[in-house]
């Protein structure tokens, strides 16, 4: 049981956070390099595979047929020790498959913490659509696994504005807890419901005063699948509490 000073502390520093999705932005996996060479690139090819090229690790290619689900790229990528790898905008359990990510060169950018590099989910690809936001107390590589244990999310709010192709399919948007432990990181469906097609929405729990609270140490993830398609402006918001 947390302590009455950490319970104090935890709610001082609590602070309001909101992810968003749009159209092939969603990060399936973030990376950052850890070796002690260069980078010479990072590139995906959708119909196969990632490849890292660097000076000390040379070529790595991580094909969808040796890999099949995002958990298990993820895994492969930490296990060879040249980049860093977590999932944000999706789930372990999700396939890795032709046309499920952004094809092309990745460019690093700066998250806030380290240079990073960003595998995206392709939200209109060839294998499944889907759009999907993590909320976390880390989306980059700056906090700890010990601090993270001490520490819990709440969402209280989804926004969505989209129009879906087979229209609003039963019980497609789901609420996961991905909780993070020694063995693993494992998935917790926690609520499902029909998303709405066709126009901007809002959903929350007791007009806002209530919410969806994660145990600690674990994030909160919001996905919306579709058989058909998502159009072009489509978007989702999720709002919540980091403490």
């Amino acid at each position: 049981m947390a302590s009455l000073q950490s319970l104090q502390q935890r709610n001082i520093a609590k602070k309001l956070a909101v992810q968003q999705s749009n159209v092939d932005k969603d990060i399936a996996i973030r990376m950052h390099y850890i070796g002690t060479g260069t980078v010479t690139s990072v590139t995906v090819t959708t119909a196969t595979d990632i490849t890292m090229i660097t000076s000390d690790g040379e070529t790595d290619a991580y094909t969808w047929a040796d890999y099949a689900t995002v958990g298990e790229l993820v895994d492969a990528i930490n296990k060879d020790g040249i980049f860093e790898a977590k999932i944000l905008d999706g789930l372990r359990s999700e396939l890795t498959a032709a046309g499920r990510f952004v094809d092309g060169a990745i460019t690093a950018a700066d998250d806030g913490s380290e240079m990073a590099y960003d595998l995206l989910f392709a939200t209109n690809g060839s294998a499944v659509k889907r759009m999907a936001c993590r909320i976390s107390m880390d989306r980059t590589f700056g906090t700890g696994a010990k601090l993270l244990k001490g520490h819990r999310v709440t969402i209280n709010e989804i926004a969505t504005s989209f129009t879906l192709g087979d229209g609003a399919e039963a019980n497609a948007m789901k609420i996961y807890e991905c909780k993070k432990s020694d063995k693993g990181e494992s998935e917790t469906l926690l609520l499902q419901r029909t998303p709405v097609s066709g126009s901007a929405v809002e959903f929350d729990w007791a007009n806002g005063n209530g919410g969806i609270t994660g145990n600690d140490g674990s994030d909160i993830v919001v996905i919306v699948t579709d058989s058909g398609s998502f159009d072009a402006a489509a978007e989702m918001s999720v709002s919540g509490i980091l403490e």
